[in-house]
């Protein structure tokens, strides 16, 4: 009895701990729906949708990989890096290199 408590309680405990963990990958929010279905900027395969674009690699400089995006793309509107969202300034620095700026 005490080994099925002991399984019942982990197996609850087991979805918190995953959504506690940070997302991996990159999204971007571009402030024009993407016209493409997936975006490749050097070696990153990016999938899109109607609101943004992302992908499940998160290597290298987060700030190269936004401005990457953002000149495909054109201007972000948001921009995260392994689940935590660009800060104002940093989306400014990403957005230096967007497509028609």
């Amino acid at each position: 009895m005490k080994m099925f408590a002991l399984l019942t309680a982990a197996a609850l405990t087991l979805p918190f701990a995953a959504a506690a963990q940070p997302a991996r990958g990159y999204s971007a929010v571009p402030a024009t729906a993407p016209a493409v279905d997936t975006l490749l900027t050097r070696s990153t395969l990016w999938k899109c949708t109607a609101e943004r674009c992302a992908t499940p690699r998160a290597e290298g400089s987060h700030l190269t990989m936004c401005q990457l995006a953002a000149a495909q793309l054109g201007p972000l509107t948001a921009f995260t890096a392994n689940g935590a969202a660009f800060a104002p300034e940093q989306l400014a620095k990403c957005n230096i290199r967007a497509k028609g700026a």
